[in-house]
């Protein structure tokens, strides 16, 4: 696969990494690790309403889009992180994002993607109703 760099509504000082910025309200929204990536795409939404995407695919990338792998990275304080090899891939700061969803490989092959995920308190509501009604 060739390399290939998209952005639309965010700006990044350095292609291959660093922090993100959306374009419309200038605030940061998340930073990638520009060692930590073959393939990185995703979508969110700031929260000032702006739309915004990012494609990185490096050379040595095997990831088929097409492909779904239902693998999660490993999350903490808003950083993901490879299950295998433990390298962070990129970060998004939650307070400043409404939803957003990636797929993501990491530097050792390790391929990751997620649904879109919507605010936080609407998810756990959503996990709460379905715990309670199997109790029921």
């Amino acid at each position: 696969m060739r390399r290939k760099y998209n952005i639309f509504g965010l700006v990044i000082p350095a292609k291959n990494g660093g922090l993100m910025f959306c374009d419309k309200c200038e605030k940061i929204v998340g930073s990638i690790n520009a060692k930590g990536y073959r393939f990185l795409s995703f979508s969110l939404t700031c929260t000032c309403g702006n739309e915004c995407q990012l494609e990185l695919i490096r050379k040595s990338s095997t990831f088929d889009i097409a492909m779904k792998y239902k693998r999660k990275p490993r999350i903490k304080n808003n950083l993901m992180s490879c299950v295998d090899c433990g390298t962070p891939i990129f970060g998004i700061i939650e307070e400043r994002v409404e939803k957003f969803s990636f797929k993501a490989e990491c530097i050792c092959g390790a391929k990751y993607d997620t649904k879109a995920r919507t605010n936080r308190r609407l998810e756990e509501t959503a996990l709460f109703l379905r715990y309670k009604n199997r109790s029921l």
